[in-house]
């Protein structure tokens, strides 16, 4: 059931079923679906009663309805929660006459030959329990909701009971129904109607992309402010265009990355049309024909832009903040702190968290308050990812920034 009812319609309709199966093979019988400690099940009268303990989440079925929200969190879906519910069906009456078994033989026996609950049971349940049928929603599930056995070990069976108190064991079968389906319905956007469809054929040659590099040192990784080298076979044939984030990119040139191999090169500036940021980023390449259609593309490439300054950071005029300027723009709600590395073993370090911005911007100031005097490396972290230092010789050397006593 599609429903916050679905769970409780369903133990109504097994109910059903049982009553069904006991007929009137055992004068007097009842079904219940009461907690097993209870008292009313005691009168020795028959009873079979039907109790729900656990409830899993069906693991199998789970993960078969679409994606429930896009990229940006908005609803494309009703979410759906497919669970398995686990019944003990105990059995209670008259020992010298075997009540009990002759139950267990009636229920066991339907159970296996039918191990179904019927969608028109459902319906009629839901029609005819008062606190169900005024439920709204009273869709039926696209499953059929099956019914099988619950093997339990004796120990397990015997820690089960011991969870009611002061309670004799009873004679018990375990059952699983499963699926039960649980929708939260929620406000989606209807989706607009397709007005054309477009196809295109591609050849079956893609184009290549080796790697996808920084083109200075090919070691490290890309850094906003330098160069990004697109290795391919031949970066010289017409018609090759360079998209990053799916927009074509600008200034693209043919060269050779710092190993010497060929590619194109592409700078990772704000002068960029794609919208670049620190960040994970998006490489295709596309082969134009003469009426700029696309003839062939390469499989797109995932890699990652580290943040890099446009120029070396700097202490202010009146020494309170200190200035950083960065070569990609920073979004308003990312998180950017500026990391003082003491230069000598004795000094302390900084994280300072800059001060906050209402637009994207690359300029970053950081307060130096409380910063001791002496000479810093400086690193600027965004969003958990940092700028690489600068390296020589088996040290770090910059950027380098000297911090007046106040």
């Amino acid at each position: 059931m599609n429903s916050s009812f679905s769970i409780a319609a369903c133990t109504v309709a097994i109910a059903d079923r049982l009553h069904m199966f006991i007929g009137d093979a055992v004068p007097g019988a009842r079904v219940t679906t009461l907690n097993p400690g209870s008292d009313a099940l005691r009168t020795g009268d028959p009873f079979v009663n039907l109790y729900l303990f656990r409830t899993t989440r069906n693991g199998f079925v789970s993960n078969n309805d679409l994606p429930t929200r896009g990229p940006l969190g908005q609803a494309r879906n009703s979410p759906v929660l497919k669970l398995d519910l686990d019944y003990m069906i105990t059995f209670f009456g008259d020992d010298s006459r075997l009540d009990p078994q002759r139950l267990l033989g009636l229920v066991a026996g339907g159970l296996n030959a039918e191990p179904y609950v019927p969608r028109d049971m459902l319906r009629s349940a839901v029609a005819t329990t008062p606190w169900l049928a005024g439920s709204g929603d009273q869709e039926l599930p696209r499953e059929e909701i099956v019914v099988t056995p619950l093997n339990m070990a004796p120990d397990a069976m015997a820690r089960l009971w011991s969870e009611f108190v002061n309670v004799p064991y009873q004679l018990t079968q375990l059952y699983t129904a499963t699926p039960i389906a649980i929708e939260y319905k929620l406000q989606v956007e209807p989706v607009l109607p397709v007005r054309r469809i477009g196809l295109r054929a591609l050849p079956s040659r893609a184009i290549v992309i080796t790697d996808v590099v920084n083109a200075a040192d090919p070691d490290l990784p890309l850094t906003g402010g330098g160069t990004l080298a697109v290795r391919i076979p031949d970066p010289a044939q017409p018609g090759l265009s360079v998209l990053l984030n799916g927009i074509a990119a600008t200034d693209v040139t043919r060269g050779f990355d710092a190993q010497g191999y060929a590619a194109l090169l592409v700078p990772l500036t704000s002068a960029q049309t794609a919208p670049l940021a620190t960040g994970s980023l998006t490489v295709k390449l596309v082969k134009l024909g003469p009426d700029k259609s696309i003839t062939a593309e390469s499989p797109a490439f995932a890699t990652n832009i580290v943040p890099g300054f446009a120029t070396p950071p700097a202490v202010s005029t009146d020494g309170k903040q200190l200035d950083l300027a960065m070569a990609l723009p920073v979004p308003a709600q990312a998180s950017a702190v500026a990391l003082l590395f003491a230069r000598g073993a004795k000094a302390t370090s900084y994280k300072l968290p800059c001060l906050p911005r209402t637009t994207p911007g690359t300029a970053l100031a950081a307060p130096l308050t409380g910063v001791a005097a002496g000479d810093y490396l400086v690193s600027i972290e965004i969003d958990g990812v940092a700028s690489l230092l600068d390296w020589k010789d088996g040290l770090y050397t910059g950027p380098l920034v000297t911090v007046k006593a106040s």
